[in-house]
């Protein structure tokens, strides 16, 4: 602290000068220190501002001496506030399924599709609170923080009140928050199953279906799809993903595809096919195929009979049963993905040799109305060329996209491993790349890899390289 002297007497002003204090010492025998006195010695250090007279009078008249005495406080800065919203809706859904403590498996705790109504209030925004600047005893302003406003929300399917803080629902359907935009889009909801009387659906958004899907019905969305019942050897498919809270019974006809990730709680005798992760309890007999990788969870979480393929790997507590049913599981590159890539160079080849020559074709016929002086673009051939340039030009890009996207599965595919937490039984075969290994006998919590060539068996925990 800055210390002052008059007379025996000391101003002290703290650090922040929010505060100035007087220490008066004891004066000679027959002399006292003035209001006058101890007000000019406070003003010649320049405390000027929230001077407290009761406490300078109570030092000069009760004659407090050898004590500091707090004189003059400033005011602190209250910080403002920045503008916020208040979401009334779940913005961070859970997207992943509960397992209990029993080791049973919650499909209902999955949150995929948020539900507004029309009408309903899905944001508010409280308007920035400005602060108020703050004073040292010296006389000294501090500003205070400024509250900042935020920009009003975009998006679409909803509208903003007039005074820009109350944002209410257009439509009824599903509500995200997509890249700080709110998006309302359309959901085609069925409060009961989806059969003969409903007919197939092909709707562009989501699809909610409260009850089950009866067997020869198809349900096609660009959206994710969510049923509460159980499939019966239908069809569904997603351009988002697909969550069933219940199960397949395929009947050997059901077909699910999705576009990103698939969740059920069972699948039985059907065909199932993500770009994304499955994520589900158990599989019987099934042709399950996903490019990024397949989780079984819960308790005793396996699969038994039928064909399963995850580039990523294969996440399990069992594969096989005791009755020894042949489980084949395949991690990492397939042969169907070599083969297409395979496919896919030597059609591009083709089709850049056939290009080559339709550009021949037309430097040609441009040659030639050059020599007769006529206008090559009146040429029917030229027009036909250029169509049939553009048309294999089309091809040729969107089967370089075919192709990006098979090597970077083979690239994901890098290092994939089955996990088996409790049984893998006989008769289960486990492929990673093009190398195969037969179980033959009972193995229990193993780490299946590929190295030099082979798959090896590894007990999980221990140390592998």
């Amino acid at each position: 602290m800055e210390v002052f002297e008059k007379q025996g007497a000391e101003v002290r002003i703290s650090p922040d000068e929010m505060e100035a204090s007087l220490y008066l010492i004891k004066p000679e025998e027959k002399t006292e220190y003035t209001m006058a006195d101890l007000l000019e010695l406070l003003q010649k250090h320049h405390i000027t501002f929230g001077i407290d007279m009761k406490a300078v009078e109570l030092m000069q008249k009760g004659a407090i001496y050898q004590r500091e005495v707090c004189v003059a406080r400033g005011i602190r800065p209250v910080d403002g506030q920045d503008g916020y919203y208040l979401y009334n809706f779940d913005m961070d859904l859970n997207r992943k399924p509960t397992v209990r403590e029993d080791g049973s498996v919650d499909y209902w705790s999955v949150h995929a599709v948020e539900l507004v109504e029309a009408g309903q209030v899905i944001a508010t925004y409280n308007e920035p609170i400005s602060g108020q600047d703050g004073t040292t005893v010296t006389g000294k302003p501090i500003k205070a923080k400024r509250g900042r406003p935020l920009p009003p929300i975009a998006g679409k399917g909803f509208s903003r009140s007039e005074d820009g803080n109350t944002y209410t629902a257009d439509v009824t359907g599903k509500i995200e928050m997509l890249n700080n935009r709110i998006i309302i889009s359309s959901v085609y909801e069925v409060r009961g199953d989806v059969d003969l009387r409903t007919g197939n659906i092909d709707f562009r958004g989501d699809v909610v279906i409260h009850g089950n899907v009866t067997a020869g019905a198809v349900v096609k969305a660009s959206g994710t799809i969510t049923v509460d019942g159980i499939c019966e050897a239908c069809t569904l498919e997603a351009g988002k993903g697909i969550l069933l809270r219940g199960g397949v019974l395929g009947g050997e006809k059901a077909v699910i595809r999705s576009k990103k990730d698939i969740q059920a709680k069972f699948f039985e005798y059907c065909y199932v096919e993500a770009e994304g992760c499955i994520r589900l309890t158990s599989a019987l007999n099934c042709k399950l195929v996903s490019y990024e990788k397949i989780y079984l969870v819960g308790k005793r979480a396996g699969l038994v009979g039928g064909d399963v393929y995850a580039t990523c790997g294969i996440e399990a507590d069992t594969l096989g049963n005791v009755n020894e049913v042949k489980t084949q599981v395949h991690v990492g590159t397939s042969a169907e993905i070599l083969h297409g890539i395979f496919e896919l160079e030597s059609q591009i080849r083709d089709d850049n040799s056939l290009l080559d020559k339709v550009n021949d074709g037309l430097a040609m016929i441009d040659n030639l109305a050059k020599a007769s002086n006529t206008d090559p673009n009146s040429d029917d051939r030229k027009v036909a060329l250029l169509r049939a340039k553009l048309a294999k030009q089309a091809e040729i890009a969107q089967k370089m996209k075919d192709l990006e996207r098979l090597n970077e599965i083979v690239k994901r595919g890098q290092d994939a491993t089955v996990q088996v937490l409790r049984e893998v039984y006989p008769n289960t075969i486990v492929m990673i790349d093009q190398s195969t290994l037969v179980i033959k006998d009972e193995q229990r919590s193993i780490l299946f890899k590929k190295k030099d060539g082979n798959v090896v068996m590894h007990r999980l925990g221990d140390v592998v390289d």
